[in-house]
């Protein structure tokens, strides 16, 4: 990256003035390589995060239903004798209910485990399209000015597309 005040390329102290200053900056140091999303979100995961991703999976399908469903139906059913007298948790069930809270606060520590997971991996995303975007603009701005397009007539115009774009 160039920091001096004065570049050697049209095009350069042409993006060095997008922002409305001429600084010899032509963005902030670092995004320069798109980086591949995948790889840096697979390498913050850890052993926890993968764990709760699973559990998570399997706390949303169907086949967790079905389980449950069996497993309401089997306890009940046993508790209330329709297997002999085994009754260790007579009606209002109270230790189906204490098993039945803990596990849905284990849950939804899991969901919230991966849901921090989800936003990371939306920031490495949202980092990477910033990356991209900004090698674009530069590729961009020097096929305009190779090809001797009017780069401020582009950016005046994208400004009004842009501009337009917020108000609705």
């Amino acid at each position: 990256m160039e920091t001096n005040h004065t570049h050697s390329c049209e095009a350069c102290r042409i993006i060095d003035g997008i922002d409305g200053k001429v600084d010899g900056q032509i963005f902030a140091p670092g995004h320069w390589r798109v980086s591949d999303e995948r790889k840096r979100f697979a390498a913050a995961r850890q052993f926890e995060d993968k764990v709760a991703d699973r559990i998570t999976n399997f706390a949303g399908s169907l086949n967790f239903v079905y389980l449950h469903a069996l497993w309401f139906v089997l306890w009940i059913a046993d508790n209330m004798g329709l297997f002999g007298n085994t009754k260790f948790d007579e009606f209002p069930f109270g230790l189906l209910t204490m098993i039945v809270s803990l596990e849905a606060i284990f849950l939804s520590t899991f969901v919230m485990v991966s849901q921090n997971r989800q936003a990371q991996r939306s920031e490495f995303r949202a980092q990477a399209d910033f990356e991209s975007n900004l090698q674009s603009l530069i590729w961009s701005v020097h096929i305009a000015k190779a090809l001797d397009i009017d780069i401020a007539h582009v950016e005046g115009l994208c400004a009004q597309v842009i501009d337009g774009a917020r108000e609705k």
